[in-house]
């Protein structure tokens, strides 16, 4: 084939919706790390349990995420999504009206009915798969992550806005933040209304959309069998790994600035610089996993991210801290995406759903007990030994991927 298929128009209005949607949800997403903790520490006055709200929206993703792709599975895409947007909604005013009553309890039911919610809303990854063949699959998973990059700079827009509102009205600047999040939601229930016809069906009616030569790079996707197990098990290990890794090495990150006594504005453009490396070249790794495989660029991304942790933990200095925290946002991508895509091509439509389901909850367990081992290697050992223990759980996986046999992009082998 000289070139990769051309994408169906009603492929590429439907791609862009859910990006956008990704948008709204990375924007409510990042609300919880921004205030997460204040509010915590401002409902109990004390700071032990500051990690509470991170955590409990961990939790609550890893025990739904299954039962969500089933229902994803059942009842096709758009309703999880709609599910999801709505359930995020309420889960911001529960929240909202949580920090106004001074309710520790309310909070706790909020932030567990909105992690519920951005978990229902992840689904857009299935979808997004649903929707391409796999010489584009990994594009297609890449462009909707894009979505992302819009969503971080929406998020301090609406704080910005409840900022300003609350010095004028006399309201919590936080409580009215998480007030205001409907409005970033409702305009997405109108967005997935606009996503037709449901990804499921574009994925079970794919010849309807796309050329015959332009299909058959792919596997017969069949339900179980030798051929779908190998890539499983290595891409759950390597997202799961990945993930945990991910959100370990960016807790500890800031530890590690204000050691070394930056200011909150160093700090934050580190922030910025380990979230652009997450999401701002999605597109072009999602290129490469079409072009040269999804093997080598799941276990390019796991040595990228074992790299950055050891600039982390033992980098001398802002610049190599920096670098080493953007390392690991980029090594993620390309794990992460690489191994979501491997899953989609050995995994019929029929049960993508819930296979994204155990990915999504392994990877929450993950990312809630990892930084607190973190914590303790830095607390114990040192930075150093974090930079160490951060660089050995990224490269766990690689065995794993190594004995992959990837004839061709998304074409597995036992």
């Amino acid at each position: 084939m000289s070139g990769p298929p051309p994408i169906p128009p009603s492929v590429r209005r439907n791609t862009l919706l859910l990006a956008m949607v990704q948008a709204i949800n990375g924007a409510g997403i990042q609300l919880v790390p921004t205030f997460g903790a204040i509010q915590v520490v401002t409902l109990l006055g004390s700071a032990v349990f500051a990690g509470l709200a991170t955590s409990l929206m961990g939790l609550s993703r890893a025990l739904t995420a299954y039962s969500i792709g089933r229902f994803s599975d059942l009842w096709g895409r758009k309703p999880t999504l709609y599910l999801g947007l709505w359930l995020t909604l309420m889960g911001a005013l529960l929240i909202g009206g949580a920090t106004l009553a001074g309710s520790l309890a309310l909070f706790a039911l909020g932030i567990l009915v909105f992690g519920t919610g951005v978990g229902a809303v992840q689904q857009m990854r299935v979808a997004a798969a649903d929707m391409y063949p796999p010489s584009r699959r990994g594009e297609g998973l890449s462009l909707v992550a894009m979505g992302s990059l819009l969503g971080a700079g929406l998020s301090p827009m609406l704080v910005t806005l409840a900022e300003w509102l609350g010095r004028r009205l006399g309201f919590s600047e936080i409580a009215l933040a998480w007030l205001l999040v409907p409005l970033l939601v409702l305009p997405g229930f109108l967005m997935v209304r606009g996503i037709r016809p449901d990804p499921k069906r574009i994925a079970q009616h794919l010849e309807a959309y796309y050329r015959p030569e332009d299909l058959q790079t792919g596997p017969d996707p069949t339900p179980r069998g030798e051929r779908q197990v190998q890539p499983r098990i290595a891409a759950l290990s390597s997202a799961v790994a990945a993930q945990g890794q991910m959100v370990m090495m960016m807790a500890m990150t800031a530890l590690a600035l204000k050691a070394l006594e930056c200011s909150l504005a160093q700090i934050s453009l580190s922030v910025a610089l380990h979230v652009m490396g997450m999401f701002a070249f999605s597109w072009p790794i999602g290129r490469l996993a079409d072009r040269i495989g999804r093997k080598p660029v799941m276990g390019g991304g796991l040595a990228v991210a074992a790299l950055g942790a050891l600039l982390v933990g033992l980098g001398q200095g802002y610049g190599a801290i920096t670098a080493g925290t953007f390392l690991v946002g980029l090594g993620w991508s390309g794990a992460f995406l690489a191994a979501n895509t491997a899953l989609a091509d050995v995994t019929p439509p029929a049960e993508r759903g819930r296979a994204t389901g155990v990915l999504e909850a392994w990877a929450n367990l993950s990312g809630m007990i990892l930084p607190i081992l973190g914590g303790l290697v830095v607390e114990t050992l040192g930075l150093p030994t974090l930079g160490y223990f951060g660089a050995l759980l990224a490269l766990l996986p690689l065995p794993l991927v190594y004995r992959l046999r990837e004839v061709a992009p998304g074409v597995f082998q036992p």
